[in-house]
């Protein structure tokens, strides 16, 4: 049978992320010398809670090579073939380190595909190849899937401020909104796996009014093929809004919201809203 592999920055439904047949490798985040596994040693809800008190800002670690290798030789002494997806190589050095770990088994069942994206565009992708495999399809065809689906899925964020990810180091494209931004609400999208700066509003809820604009512009497709996802960090009531208007939008009942997690939380903080949509089935 083919097992999915992924990092701990993926976000996907409860029910994908506890299948038995996906394995999650936790990144880490670091408070000073304390460096903790993402899900393993620090809950979300804990990471939210020391995130405002942190001085200095936390960082994070990638997944090593041996964080990989670890399941991957288990479930290929198993006899399992694997298809690991993992946050865009563009963001972190997560994807090298699975590669790495793949070289070190040579000629096992392994593919490993650099999604391009990260938290719930990452768990879209994850929750189809976890469809796939249970419905027999091959890893080839899995991988193929993959490859679409990250040209397809459209990502963004509305962030209250760019203090973190300046701050982290992972500003990318993004660097140019700062010093102009003072009292405006950034928007960023993830595009062929960098931030990339789409767009800016004076006050919250124009920020959120242009996330769905944008979102409804770039994706055409409309029905219950669609599929929704969004992530938040320490504002659900607004997040289950933007979940509603997207589902209403796009004309979908497939819509799942999470809290966002600390790998990705440390660069983004508080207040973010981020939505993915696929729009194939």
């Amino acid at each position: 049978m083919i097992k999915i592999v992924t990092d701990s920055t993926c976000e996907g439904p409860a029910d994908v992320m506890r299948l038995s047949t996906l394995t999650v490798v936790p990144l880490s985040v670091v408070f000073g010398r304390e460096a903790l596994k993402d899900e393993v040693e620090i809950t979300r809800e804990q990471f939210w809670e020391r995130l405002p008190k942190a001085d200095p800002l936390p960082t994070t670690s990638q997944g090593s090579p041996a964080d990989f290798l670890e399941p991957f030789k288990r479930l290929t002494d198993a006899g399992e073939e694997i298809v690991a997806v993992t946050l865009s190589s563009k963001l972190s050095g997560t994807y090298d380190s699975a590669i790495q770990a793949t070289a070190a088994l040579p000629g096992r069942p392994i593919d490993v595909v650099d999604s391009y994206s990260v938290s719930v565009g990452l768990g879209l992708m994850v929750q189809k190849a976890a469809e796939m495999a249970a419905a027999g399809a091959t890893r080839a065809q899995i991988v193929a899937q993959m490859l679409q689906m990250r040209d397809e899925i459209h990502i963004t964020f509305a962030l209250d401020t760019l203090e973190y990810l300046q701050r982290g180091g992972r500003i990318g494209k993004a660097q140019a909104l700062v010093g102009s931004l003072l009292n405006f609400k950034p928007l960023l999208a993830i595009q062929a796996g960098e931030v990339v700066p789409v767009g800016r509003a004076r006050s919250r809820r124009k920020a959120l009014d242009k996330l769905l604009e944008m979102l409804s512009h770039e994706v055409q497709a409309r029905g219950p093929q669609v599929k929704l996802a969004i992530t938040q960090a320490g504002v659900p009531d607004e997040a289950a809004q933007v979940a509603q208007a997207l589902s209403r939008e796009f004309r979908t009942p497939h819509v799942f919201t999470c809290t966002l997690g600390p790998v990705v939380g440390v660069h983004v903080g508080l207040g973010t809203i981020g939505a993915a949509v696929y729009p194939g089935s």
